[in-house]
């Protein structure tokens, strides 16, 4: 299975799971099905940070995607009387997951190497990975306004776990082990989060191959794409 067709697994998930977010809040099966999506996209964003050939634009295109995508939810909440908090979507967990796997590769490739720089890449991994908490965390009290990422530490820490070992026959295992983890942080909160356990047999079926390049503005779009489609629909018929 190409990458290309877990990203279109991951969008019809995604899909279904917003469509139960925004149009159907008591229909829990619609989101039972949307918690394959998360796992999806993080272990493709792991993927993305090992394979990319340029760091720095793939940082951006995520990052300005996630820009670009923050008015609607910033016109949902004034709509739902919710001005008074900011929701980060996805796309800005994912921005700091990847600078966290970034941090990683660097400290990981500088160990392999022998470097002497790898004491420094080690810290700059560290020092990514606190400020990353610090800013899922504590973002919303240094604003003075309540800020909060999607999926918090958890959604920012789980892509790491697809980046630690590029074996395939050890990058699954360990992308679980980080899976059940993510899911442990959110049970709390959200019990039916145990059902992203099934996108795990996805991934296993992953061959490593990207698939075609044709494909990939129709993911970035899709996003932002279909959320504003579902609000209209949301705002016209319900």
């Amino acid at each position: 299975m190409s990458g290309n067709k877990l990203k279109m697994i991951a969008c019809i998930t995604m899909l279904i799971d917003h469509a139960g977010l925004l149009l159907y809040p008591n229909l829990l099966l619609l989101r039972y099905i949307g918690r394959i999506s998360l796992p999806l996209f993080a272990f493709l964003i792991a993927e993305g940070c090992l394979h990319t050939r340029s760091k720095l634009r793939y940082f951006l295109s995520i990052f300005s995607m996630a820009v670009l995508c923050q008015p609607v939810y910033i016109i949902e909440d004034i709509s739902d009387g919710k001005l008074s908090s900011i929701y980060l979507n996805i796309l800005f967990t994912f921005a700091g997951a990847m600078l966290v796997c970034f941090a990683y590769i660097k400290w990981s490739d500088a160990a392999k190497n022998n470097s002497k720089m790898s004491v420094l890449y080690f810290t700059l991994f560290l020092c990514t990975l606190v400020f990353s908490f610090i800013c899922a965390v504590k973002l919303g009290e240094w604003v003075k306004l309540p800020i909060r990422f999607d999926y918090g530490i958890a959604g920012i820490i789980l892509p790491l776990f697809g980046v630690i070992f590029t074996d395939k026959r050890r990058q699954l295992p360990t992308f679980t082990v980080g899976l059940v983890i993510f899911n442990l942080l959110l049970c709390a909160q959200t019990p039916y989060i145990w059902f992203s356990l099934l996108s795990l047999p996805f991934i296993a079926e992953y061959s490593g191959e990207r698939g075609a390049k044709s494909l990939k503005m129709f993911f970035y779009l899709f996003y932002p794409l279909h959320f504003a489609c579902l609000y209209i629909i949301k705002i016209l018929f319900f």
